[in-house]
């Protein structure tokens, strides 16, 4: 749903459509799900380093969490990047340069391909895959927070939710606090391309793992949690409302194109609390009961699910050479002739290459036949 809707932003950022109207307002807001992304992403990635806290299975070594990041990132993108750069064309990707588009480089330090991108209508390699970098960059980090972590709980014991909780808010706090720096650091490559400068969102799916695995053995959860995870419903209209909020009074710009600090922060922090209330009662409900259940474990929604990552790699692409790079279609067209190419491609993607790896990503266990 997140990748479906950065789609549908996308789309109308590369169309004539994009203006201040009511409608690109609504669809300008839609990056919120960059937020919930973030958030989803280190929830997953975390939670299960800890699941041993709550009598869980032990989590994985930082020789198989790496192995899984490089395997679950990097051959597909491999493979979409080499075909759209063959067609319709990226610029820059098979030049001397090309090892910084293979290896995402080329978000940290854009000058060192500005020379191979210069004059031209194509794009310079994939943009979007701005956010897969700043995940590269977390996933770099985890273990080493994760270690940072295990040292704090063990000299706490049994206070180790609240200890865990300060730390994680300490850093949430020092990365808002990185865009109020002198020399206007927030447009730096390494801080916007990197967990530095969205440390509030990724901290805040650490939050949930850790309070998911403290709550764990709970008989009841706290009365907020129960009313949100209990009743989906309500926890979707708040975050709706805030949506209409900021759709009213932010104005339609991208987050990450928004010059004025003060919209910037409010947008960062409301698709924070958007975020939030969306994932609570995916984190703490019963995955067996309720219409949202039923409808995220549709065959449909979780078939989209395994192939979105494709759909984020190819859509951009397609999008723009049916808008302002090629064609100049408007928004709805180029809307369907994109869904409609990116998702068979996602499905590509996933068939022909993003499965056959997960036999590298999953080491197979030996085991010994019975005497």
């Amino acid at each position: 749903m997140a990748a479906l809707a950065i789609v549908i932003v996308h789309v109308l950022l590369v169309t004539t459509a994009y203006s201040d109207d009511l409608a690109s307002r609504m669809v300008i807001r839609l990056d919120v799900c960059v937020s919930i992304f973030f958030m989803l992403s280190a929830f997953l990635l975390y939670r299960p380093m800890i699941a041993h806290r709550a009598g869980g299975r032990p989590g994985p070594g930082v020789g198989d969490y790496a192995r899984r990041r490089f395997f679950r990132i990097f051959p597909v993108y491999w493979f979409a990047l080499t075909c759209l750069a063959i067609f319709p064309g990226l610029a820059g990707v098979f030049s001397e340069q090309w090892w910084a588009f293979y290896t995402l480089w080329f978000n940290y330090d854009p000058q060192a391909v500005a020379a191979d991108c210069a004059g031209t209508n194509q794009l310079c390699g994939l943009p979007q895959t701005w956010t897969l970098a700043t995940e590269l960059t977390f996933y770099a980090l985890l273990p080493l927070y994760a270690f940072a972590a295990a040292r704090l709980v063990r000299s706490v014991g049994r206070r180790w939710l609240g200890a865990e909780t300060l730390l994680i808010v300490g850093l949430i706090a020092a990365s808002l606090l990185v865009n109020f720096l002198p020399g206007d650091l927030r447009h730096e490559p390494w801080v916007r391309f990197s967990f530095i400068g969205h440390f509030d969102w990724l901290g805040l799916g650490l939050l949930l793992a850790v309070l998911s695995v403290a709550l764990e053995r709970r008989e009841r959860l706290p009365q907020p949690l129960l009313l949100l995870s209990r009743r989906p419903g309500v926890s979707y209209g708040l975050a709706f409302a805030l949506y209409l909020v900021m759709v009213v009074s932010l104005p339609p710009t991208p987050f990450p194109l928004t010059p004025d600090l003060g919209n910037y922060l409010a947008m960062h922090l409301g698709h924070a609390a958007m975020a939030v209330l969306i994932m609570v009662p995916v984190v703490f409900g019963n995955p067996n009961r309720g219409r949202s259940r039923r409808f995220l474990g549709h065959p449909v929604m979780v078939w989209l699910g395994l192939v979105s990552y494709g759909v984020y790699l190819w859509h951009f692409s397609i999008a723009y050479a049916v808008g302002e790079g090629g064609a100049n279609e408007s928004f709805w067209p180029t809307l369907v002739f994109t869904l409609g190419l990116a998702i068979p491609l996602g499905a590509v993607s996933w068939y022909l290459v993003e499965r056959p790896m997960m036999r590298f990503k999953y080491r197979r266990r030996k085991t010994r036949a019975p005497a």
